[in-house]
């Protein structure tokens, strides 16, 4: 009888944790998994709310720039041409004025692959960013500040960036020659800029489309 009821005890707690993980999945939207990236400290998470479309991204790290990224990042696979937008917000003042939200191509879930992303920092600063080898080092291209709208495109071997503020992006403000072959990871991404910080921000109307 004991061995029965601690069968069907292992059994039910199972059934909870492959319904849990099922959960999580469905409720990812259009992306395939989310990452921390760059070994982090603090783990972050997302929530995606169904009826609102927005994606709740929290998340850590000490910077996306230099040799080495930190960051939580919610990725799917894509090949070839693609555009993915989305409107950002943070939530409150936050603790460091270059914690960062916005959309990121890497070539692997890994804090020093190539990457190329459109970074929004906490101080309004707009710009494309990207790191064109294996742990080199990162360059960035300035765009208009205080951008709240944000397009991240590849084309051939071209990375653009589209910002604009309330509206849908329309001007391109920023592009890069960078070859990006075979399959790659697209998409949001947060980080606090501060190891021992946790910070959040919200993706509304985020679309992705393949070109």
């Amino acid at each position: 009888m004991k061995l029965s009821l601690t069968r069907a005890m292992f059994i039910f707690a199972l059934s909870l944790i492959l319904s849990g993980v099922s959960a999580q999945q469905k409720n990812l939207g259009i992306f395939e998994g989310v990452s921390d990236i760059g070994g982090v400290k603090l783990i972050g998470g997302m929530k995606y709310d169904a009826q609102t479309k927005t994606y709740t991204l929290s998340g850590g790290g000490m910077n996306v720039w230099g040799n080495l990224d930190q960051h939580f990042y919610a990725w799917k696979k894509v090949k070839g041409n693609f555009s993915m937008t989305t409107k950002v917000a943070f939530e409150g003042a936050g603790v460091n004025a270059h914690r960062k939200v916005g959309i990121i191509i890497r070539d692997a879930l890994t804090g020093e692959s190539r990457c190329a992303h459109i970074s929004i920092h906490g101080d309004g600063l707009t710009s494309l960013q990207y790191r064109s080898e294996n742990g080199g080092i990162t360059r960035e291209i300035v765009g208009p500040k205080d951008g709240d709208y944000i397009t991240l495109e590849k084309v051939g071997n071209k990375i653009r960036m589209r910002t604009a503020t309330g509206v849908m992006p329309k001007e391109v403000t920023a592009e890069v020659e960078m070859d990006f072959p075979g399959t790659f990871y697209v998409g949001l991404f947060i980080c606090s800029h501060e190891s021992d910080v946790l910070e959040t921000g919200y993706f509304t109307n985020v679309e992705f489309k393949k070109l």
